[in-house]
């Protein structure tokens, strides 16, 4: 069983910026040079609408206390990696006060479900049903389609309900997330199996109770849903595998390319930004299966290589090589490179 305050002590810090300079301008700089599992201090600069302001490192976040805290007090935290927001693990007065050193009771629960992670096996979204119900008319369809499975598939949960606290997410989007999702099925769940557990006692009486009986018919979910989320937090990649339609099948890998810097603390804030790499695969009807290499750079970039695996189908890819750069461009985005490779690997 989960401890109740295990969770609470895990904190988002969300930076203290307006709608516009968050996407652009954040935290994850500033912490940049701290290593997961580095104790830290936050100071208590104030309060506002049931967060609570913290200075760490000389940066001003926002956060989510689990107990009651007054302006000027003093936080021990360590540090647990990014989110892609900066992740903190909150010290309680029993863990602070050890003589000493030792996990706290939320370092080993993190432990123990990183140990029951099979060696690279990346996080696998794999939805029940196609993202649409026909193939899509337009790319802002498809796009929005893959942008909403993403972001709701419960792998950010946490950093969204910071948003929600600080009205940049709705309650409705909040609920469309498998956490809530899947509590309440399960809450149905154990009451269904405690009831015919009960009704059955009578006539075979089972050595187990309802709860046992509920946890050996249902595995729990959200048990699979962190240990994904923590394998993000520690490496950030994860595989969308799905049908975008009835039929057509998508393998989408996503990861941050690694910052290769020798020394991340000396570089600045623009500096030390990552670009972004994913891997798609699929197979088409006029074009056999394509695998896509799609890197996107420090400075909003795109570079793009396309491999498929049949020889013919490069020639039409090349043929139709200036639609793909002109709706790069109708869209606003800097195309630096596309490439038709014909050996099939991306």
């Amino acid at each position: 069983m989960i401890p109740a305050d295990a969770l609470s002590r895990i904190l988002a810090a969300q930076p203290v910026l307006d709608s516009i300079k968050r996407d652009q301008a954040g935290p994850r700089a500033a912490f940049q040079h701290l290593l997961i599992g580095q104790a830290v201090t936050g100071q208590v600069k104030g309060q506002s609408k049931g967060l609570t302001l913290v200075s760490i490192e000389g940066q001003t976040v926002a956060m989510r206390l689990p107990r009651p805290v007054a302006t000027g007090d003093t936080l021990k935290m360590n540090f647990a990696g990014h989110m892609p927001q900066p992740v903190f693990v909150l010290d309680t007065p029993e863990t602070a006060s050890a003589d000493a050193p030792q996990l706290s009771q939320t370092a080993r629960m993190l432990s123990e479900f990183m140990q029951r992670v099979p060696e690279r096996t990346l996080p696998t979204l794999t939805p029940l049903a196609p993202l649409l119900e026909q193939p899509a008319r337009a790319p802002a369809e498809l796009a929005l389609a893959l942008r909403t499975a993403v972001v709701r598939s419960g792998l950010f949960y946490e950093s969204h309900l910071a948003n929600w606290a600080m009205g940049q997410d709705t309650l409705d989007g909040l609920m469309q997330e498998p956490q809530n999702r899947l509590t309440s099925s399960l809450a149905r769940t154990d009451a269904a199996a405690a009831l015919a557990s009960t009704l059955a006692a009578s006539a075979a009486p089972d050595a187990r109770g309802p709860a046992e009986l509920a946890d050996a018919r249902n595995p729990h979910p959200l048990n699979t849903l962190l240990a994904q989320q923590l394998q993000v937090l520690e490496s950030p990649q994860f595989i969308w595998r799905g049908e975008l339609w009835p039929g057509q099948v998508l393998e989408w890998q996503v990861r941050q390319e690694p910052d290769n810097s020798e020394n991340p603390a000396s570089l600045t804030a623009k500096e030390s930004e990552t670009g972004w790499e994913s891997r798609l695969k699929l197979t088409l009807p006029n074009l056999g299966t394509v695998n896509v290499l799609i890197k996107l750079d420090a400075q909003q970039a795109f570079s793009i290589r396309l491999a498929p695996e049949q020889a013919e189908a490069g020639a039409l890819l090349q043929q139709h090589q200036r639609r793909l750069i002109d709706q790069f461009a109708t869209a606003g985005c800097a195309l630096q490179s596309v490439t038709v490779q014909e050996d099939g690997n991306a």
